[in-house]
């Protein structure tokens, strides 16, 4: 949306060279665009020497000496009005550039994701996960003050940030394209006579390697509906992940376009345990009006809303779970009732437009005590 009324220039870092088609996406919705191919062999040579710096590990992995020179190079030839730093992992790269206003997006609490995960480790590795919680806990209080601005995603996420001015953080919540995500549009329709119950996410990542474990592994036992199917779709499963398909159980791997999957399923289960932040996959299941289950954990990173909360059925354990998916798919009226709600919830409180303009106003902010001539302006 901000590319609507300014310009925008993205500077990413990657691991392989993106595609022709990724490029030919970021093109449409940027003016410039600008890749750094990350040397594996330095990163590992980094995360190596870690164990003898206070800062997190993710900071040492995500950095590199030219990835750096080639941001700020460019920099000098952009003489951008405002900076937009995606997550700490960033923010060595411009963190002492104070003659330009710039805006650090935590996104959410890294360290109290960290924390929970740890907590879920087998004890031998355990160590290494609290360990990485402490640093980033004290990583995101000190970063705070290099930066004009600061958002995040939910109020929860705010109060784990353990810095004294925290308050003054923009909150900023996920926002959906509810016009892309439509089920109406959708490229497929469901057709099996099975009863679909899918997961969707970045299945490398651990809050969802763990989510896809419980839902396989103890939630799906429990449930009393005969013909069920399982999906877990997203990029990257790790083996663990793989290993859970079965009779039952699709593991999809990349996806070209998830609202297949969204549109031939029947509801929505997420049994998110651990990480922080508003999920992207239950703002894009409620959009295409899939009834979705999720954890109090989850519904903690939804905004406070004056009308309503979002309409989630909410389920702590396995049991729980399991009870809640017999209910809806024995009273198909209840679950497509729950599915109409949820499109409609979305397009009241969840859309990019004013997502943006929440974003566009805190680069304003950021500026406010900056010289004119670095003031960044709206156009209207």
């Amino acid at each position: 949306m901000l590319n609507q009324d300014h310009e925008v220039y993205l500077f990413t870092l990657t691991e392989e060279q993106p595609s022709k088609e990724a490029r030919l996406a970021l093109s449409q919705v940027t003016t410039g665009l600008k890749w750094f191919k990350v040397n594996r062999f330095k990163r590992w040579a980094r995360l190596a020497f870690a164990a003898l710096s206070s800062r997190p590990f993710q900071i040492h992995w995500f950095y590199q000496r030219k990835a750096d020179h080639e941001l700020h190079q460019w920099m000098d030839q952009l003489s951008p009005d405002v900076i937009h730093c995606q997550l700490v992992r960033m923010a060595e790269y411009v963190r002492n550039d104070h003659q330009i206003p710039r805006v650090l997006d935590y996104m959410d609490a890294l360290s109290a994701g960290m924390s929970r995960n740890a907590a879920l480790r087998p004890m031998g590795s355990r160590w290494i996960f609290q360990l990485e919680a402490h640093r980033l806990a004290r990583y995101e209080s000190m970063v705070f003050d290099y930066f004009d601005g600061q958002t995040i995603i939910s109020k929860a996420d705010r109060k784990l940030i353990a810095h004294p001015g925290r308050n003054a953080i923009d909150v900023i919540p996920n926002g959906v394209d509810s016009d892309y995500f439509n089920n109406s549009n959708a490229i497929e329709k469901k057709t099996n006579q099975k009863a679909v119950i899918l997961f969707t996410g970045n299945m490398s990542y651990p809050p969802n390697v763990d989510a896809a474990k419980l839902l396989v592994n103890d939630i799906l036992p429990k449930i009393q509906t005969p013909h069920i199917q399982v999906v877990i779709a997203g990029t990257k499963p790790t083996v663990e992940v793989q290993r859970l398909a079965r009779d039952q159980v699709t593991v999809t791997g990349w996806i070209d376009d998830l609202r297949t999957e969204y549109a031939s399923s029947d509801i929505f289960v997420a049994p998110l345990r651990i990480g922080t932040g508003q999920q992207n996959k239950i703002l894009e299941a409620m959009s295409m009006e899939l009834p979705c289950i999720t954890t109090p954990h989850v519904l903690s990173g939804f905004p406070e809303h004056d009308t309503s909360a979002p309409p989630l059925l909410l389920a702590e354990s396995p049991a729980a779970t399991a009870h809640a998916i017999d209910e809806l798919l024995t009273n198909k009226q209840k679950c497509a009732d729950l599915g109409k709600e949820s499109r409609l919830w979305i397009e009241k409180n969840s859309s990019w437009e004013a997502q943006a303009r929440l974003l566009e106003q805190s680069f304003v902010n950021s500026t406010l005590y900056k010289p004119e001539e670095a003031t960044w302006k709206i156009k209207r």
